[in-house]
């Protein structure tokens, strides 16, 4: 296969073509994309694996009667067209809930995010982007192996998900998901019309890199744990939801979290609970491993 390499007066590699199969296709700001309610069991007599016996959390008004709408949780993201095999990095929070594909519109939907949340979408590279003096290398078969149009994706490290904290809480849980983490509410204003936004409970882990570069990070898989979370503002009590793990760059370093999982089961569970959180079901017999990537020669917004 054809391949090009391009090196620094210094005599420091500045590319290789035989190396480089992902280019960047957007970047920007996510944006707010949809509210999913979430549920609960009918009754603890009924079958939780049947759908019909699961039903939206409705929001409960000041005097403890019913109100319109049910609680919710928001789904930030992005969409990108036509694309192939896209992997996105983040800088700021966000935990990636799922993707859906539209015809020919790929969007990735997080929860636990925000405006302030930007992200860095990676394709397969590709032969249809226009603009004018270019290098492309292709392979054997006439396949594009390299676009100069696109910046290629460059990852600099990984770092692998640290490990939760032995159980510290009377009840066997843990007050954190990771050694050296905290915990922190988020707080959102308004929510699904008719309806609340739902609480959410953040735990982070941050990990120092290089002071002042920003970063962008992928998490290639996650894992999924339960919180208990006492003094939940809409009612006043104790709730218990899934949350899911993400990771996030930022500028010095990355960080790790475990977030409220989008339209998660939620249950009000019975017995003594411990302030602010405790986690339990974390996975430990495998972590994984966040990949990061520096922004600064990246394009943005860029589509």
């Amino acid at each position: 296969m054809s391949n090009i390499e391009v090196f620094k007066d210094n005599g420091q590699i500045l590319f290789d073509t035989s190396l480089i199969c992902y280019g960047l296709i957007k970047s920007g700001n996510m944006s707010l994309q949809q509210y999913w309610s979430r549920r609960h069991l009918r009754s603890a007599q009924l079958d939780p694996n049947d759908g019909a016996n699961w039903t939206a959390v409705v929001v409960v008004a000041g005097n403890g009667t019913p109100a319109q709408g049910s609680r919710s949780d928001q789904l930030w993201g992005f969409t990108v067209n036509n694309a192939l095999s896209p992997i996105c990095f983040i800088t700021g929070s966000g935990t990636l809930i799922g993707t859906s594909i539209s015809g020919g519109a790929f969007t990735f939907l997080y929860s636990n995010a925000s405006t302030d949340t930007k992200f860095y979408c990676f394709d397969l590279m590709s032969d249809n982007l226009a603009g004018t003096t270019f290098i492309k290398i292709y392979d054997t078969t006439s396949k594009i192996t390299f676009n100069s149009l696109q910046p290629p994706l460059n990852v600099v490290g990984a770092y692998q998900s640290p490990a939760p904290p032995a159980a510290g809480a009377p009840d066997g849980n843990k007050y954190l998901t990771y050694n050296g983490g905290r915990v922190q509410k988020r707080q959102y204003m308004g929510g699904a019309p008719g309806g609340s936004l739902a609480s959410q409970m953040d735990c982070i882990v941050d990990v120092s890199l290089s002071s002042g570069v920003e970063y962008a990070a992928f998490l290639p898989w996650s894992r999924a744990a339960t919180i208990t979370e006492t003094q939940e503002s809409t009612t006043g009590g104790t709730i218990q939801y899934s949350v899911v793990e993400g990771a996030y760059g930022r500028v010095g370093g990355i960080s790790f979290m475990f977030g409220a999982s989008a339209g998660t089961n939620e249950a009000v569970p019975s017995g003594v609970n411990y302030a602010p959180a405790t986690y339990k079901n974390i996975p430990t017999d495998r972590y994984p491993t966040a990949l990061y990537i520096q922004t600064a020669n990246l394009p943005f917004p860029f589509n």
